[in-house]
């Protein structure tokens, strides 16, 4: 068996100024701000896939559950097709931290559990190197709310725009925090 070699980065993006590369993710932002309502989140309910065609295919959901203990984890409901595209497998009925390199997997699984405590969206631009191939690209958490109180699921968008690696390292200069 081939080991997987991997580097991993990531950078927080703000969401006023960072995601101006992103139109999409600006959709995706003001799509989920326009569901809200007055509430932290909007449900799942509120959402309507036909009301963003564009974006379906890079769409994934996560049902947050919760341990007795207080543990977190994320379990994929959905995966769109040009997310199925880049891993080569459906991501529904998989953890994060199942998703090969492991420290992929693991970084996701930090960011979701970053949205959920926070209880607002969270945008990253994420450069991966695995086997001698480069993917950077950037994507938005959106947490939604079934209850008005907590974080329920999340929405998750990755950008239609993949960065090469100077870009990537621009966004983090001029717009990024470490993640």
């Amino acid at each position: 068996m081939q080991e997987v070699l991997s580097d991993i980065q990531a950078a927080e993006l703000d969401l006023a100024e960072g995601l101006a590369l992103y139109p999409d993710l600006i959709q995706a932002l003001n799509y989920w701000q326009s569901k809200r309502r007055g509430r932290f989140a909007p449900a799942r309910e509120d959402l309507d896939p036909t009301e963003m065609p564009a974006l379906l295919a890079r769409i994934m959901l996560a049902d947050v559950e919760r341990a007795e203990d207080g543990a977190i984890d994320f379990l994929y409901r959905l995966s769109g097709t040009g997310i199925c595209d880049v891993h080569g497998y459906d991501l529904a009925t998989l953890r994060p931290r199942e998703l090969s390199p492991p420290d992929y997997g693991m970084l996701l699984h930090s960011h979701y559990c970053t949205a959920v405590e926070r209880r607002e969206p969270l945008a990253h631009v994420l450069a991966l190197r695995s086997d001698g191939k480069q993917h950077s690209y950037a994507r938005i958490i959106l947490p939604l709310s079934a209850d008005g109180e907590t974080v329920t699921m999340l929405l998750i968008v990755d950008s239609e725009k993949q960065n090469s690696l100077h870009e990537f390292l621009e966004v983090i200069r001029v717009y990024g925090k470490r993640a």
